[in-house]
């Protein structure tokens, strides 16, 4: 179970049921199937937590919602005591070069997974160019509390610390993932059976 806790809001968690593909001193490295159920957050009424305006978004209150993964699925690699993680995304058949860094608290091991807190600020890559993603919703959350500056500057020095790991090839952006293809005979792991939920999304 990949998941992610969100410290405002304990009692609820974004979990999605992956396949390990490796797991070693360099990194972790997960494949999330097309169409696995996977739980995440939603607003109380159900609604998108997306469809809130600025600071709303981080303190409205929240329920817990399921959906399916949609797209072609992705591989994502978690290295330890860093904090991003790098999605492999399938841009055509057979090629993964996209690259989606998501900043996010260093991975801690639990029972059935790996769990995190997302960071909200995010770096699309691809080729040799790069993107900031989300840099709204960071100033958002930092009006409304959620990140204070000394948060909101190790956020900074990890994205630039990923961005110059792309730049160089360093790992995992070396690891041949962009070419990865999952098994075929490989199922789609499912959500544990005592799994609840109030909205279907």
């Amino acid at each position: 179970m990949w998941s992610y806790r969100d410290p405002d809001f304990p009692d609820l968690i974004d979990c999605r049921p992956v396949t390990v593909v490796d797991d070693g001193e360099e990194g972790l490295v997960v494949w999330l199937a097309p169409g696995t159920r996977m739980l995440h957050h939603v607003l109380e009424g159900g609604a998108d937590i997306r469809t809130a305006d600025g600071a709303a978004r981080f303190t409205s209150p929240r329920a817990q919602a399921v959906r399916n993964w949609s797209g072609s699925g992705v591989l994502a690699v978690f290295q330890p005591d860093t904090m991003y993680s790098v999605w492999f995304f399938e841009t055509e058949p057979g090629v993964r070069d996209t690259y989606y860094i998501n900043i996010e608290q260093p991975y801690l091991r639990t029972a059935n997974g790996i769990e995190s807190s997302d960071l909200i600020l995010d770096v699309v890559a691809s080729g040799t160019r790069y993107k900031y993603k989300d840099e709204d919703e960071l100033a958002a959350a930092r009006e409304a509390g959620v990140i204070d500056d000394s948060l909101h500057e190790r956020i900074h020095r990890a994205a630039e610390q990923a961005i110059a790991a792309f730049q160089a090839r360093d790992y995992p952006f070396n690891a041949g993932y962009a070419q990865f293809q999952p098994d075929p005979s490989w199922p789609t792991p499912d959500l544990p059976p005592e799994t609840t939920w109030q909205y279907e999304t």
